[in-house]
């Protein structure tokens, strides 16, 4: 230990520097603690440069090794591509044999499968919008909490019983998927005379198949449309004060409007493509587009509820004035619920007023465009002010007991026109989209 701790003392003993200049002599003392910091400093240094230096040729080794991967990867990919060129290049010399039939055939095919896929397209596109809408009022349709023994249900027709609509079978936009893949290998041939040596009987059948599973699926397909159709007219007709054909053009401007879709002539300009199946298709796409305008239209209307925990006191219409004690008009529907129950606007629009409003007490009310405007009295706080744009579902103010009121409630109105409804009707027609979206969620959870 002794002979390293002098060679130690050695190697740091003071030293100094000398320096001439000028014929004077300096110099600057360098002591011990100063020669084992620049030690330090220097084995710290050598330290950092070895570290790189490993660090860069490591680096250099895995950018070597990732390109060598990166040179199999397109090599095995391209012998792959080979293989399916040699492949593709065989099935073309077999299908020689049988060319004539095989081009008519797919020619036929290619025509009918491009015609169907827009119609198939158009159906995906619009089914996202109702799906996206039918989400919205699924999600509202989870959050009511209605007690049974003191809630009677708003959504509910004059006979007493209420209006849900029975769904027929609904095409799926992966069933429909699965059968486009099948469509494009054959169909029923037009071309039957031809003889066919090098063809098995069974591509007969299977040509005859398809195209029945491909009907099928049309048929399936208009039929659910037909029935949305009729879902979404009942929903508008509900309300009791609209009809779907004028409240489509009144709230749907020309550039809002769905008009279009593919083009699927009425005559048969193409040879091989049955006209029925044209005129089902240019059916198809034209009911597409009225089921979009009147989901576009049904999306305008305040149909969901304002609060999702309540019980209903006090209908539209007649009643019993609870301070006078005689019959008066009510214009709205009262919600009986705690002080604090948060409501929301049953539709996206401007608040135009935030404040008191006489009997009514704290009120907001909400312009919604096309005509419609909302009401809702008797609030503890609102959460809006004039002016601000408010989304669907937005909580909007807090129930109250302010105003003429005899107990913590929600009064809520609907204005069409400059004339007060009867947000009844227009509960009962949400109903049904409720149970459209009620139906939807659950197939979705399966």
């Amino acid at each position: 230990m002794t002979p390293l701790l002098d060679k130690l003392r050695e190697l740091f003993a003071e030293r100094q520097i000398y320096i001439r200049k000028n014929g004077s002599v300096t110099y600057v003392p360098l002591s011990t603690q100063s020669l084992a910091l620049l030690a330090a400093l220097f084995l710290a240094v050598s330290a950092w440069v070895g570290y790189a230096s490993v660090h860069v040729v490591f680096q250099s080794g895995l950018g070597a090794e990732r390109e060598r991967d990166v040179r199999d990867m397109r090599l095995a990919y391209e012998n792959e591509l080979n293989r399916m060129r040699l492949a593709h290049d065989d099935l073309n010399a077999q299908l020689v044999l049988t060319r004539d039939w095989f081009s008519k055939t797919t020619d036929t095919l290619e025509k009918r499968h491009n015609n169907l896929t827009l119609v198939f397209e158009q159906h995906a596109a619009i089914s996202d919008e109702l799906h996206d809408m039918q989400s919205a009022f699924a999600r509202v349709a989870k959050r009511n909490k209605r007690d049974k023994n003191k809630t009677e249900l708003v959504a509910r027709s004059g006979d007493g019983h209420e209006g849900a609509l029975e769904s027929r079978t609904f095409v799926e936009p992966s069933d429909i998927g699965k059968v486009q893949l099948t469509q494009t290998k054959a169909l029923e041939p037009d071309t039957q005379d031809i003889a066919m040596p090098h063809m098995s009987g069974d591509v007969y059948k299977r040509v005859a198949s398809l195209d029945l599973r491909q009907q099928d699926l049309l048929d399936a397909l208009e039929e659910n449309i037909d029935q949305r159709i009729g879902e979404y007219e009942t929903v508008i007709e509900g309300t009791i004060i609209l009809e779907p054909e004028s409240f489509m053009a009144s709230v749907l401007p020309e550039s809002e409007r769905a008009i279009g879709g593919p083009y699927i002539p009425l005559e048969d300009e193409n040879a091989g493509i049955n006209s029925a199946l044209h005129q089902q298709l240019y059916r198809i796409s034209s009911n597409l587009e009225r089921l979009q305008n009147l989901s576009a239209s049904v999306a305008k209307i305040p149909l969901a509820l304002p609060i999702h925990d309540f019980r209903l006191t006090s209908s539209f219409g007649p009643r019993i004035d609870p301070f006078k004690k005689r019959a008066a008009f009510h214009s709205g529907v009262d919600f009986g619920t705690a002080t604090g129950t948060p409501v929301y606007a049953t539709l996206p629009g401007t608040v135009t007023r935030a404040g008191y409003k006489g009997p009514y007490g704290l009120v907001v009310e909400i312009d919604h465009g096309n005509g419609f405007r909302t009401r809702y009295g008797h609030l503890a706080r609102s959460r809006v002010r004039r002016g601000q744009s408010v989304d669907f579902q937005q909580h909007i103010a807090d129930a109250g007991n302010s105003g003429r009121s005899t107990g913590p409630h929600l009064h809520y109105e609907v204005w069409y026109e400059g004339k007060v409804r009867n947000p009844v009707a227009f509960l009962d027609s949400g109903k049904q989209v409720f149970n459209i979206a009620e139906t939807l969620s659950r197939s979705e959870q399966k």
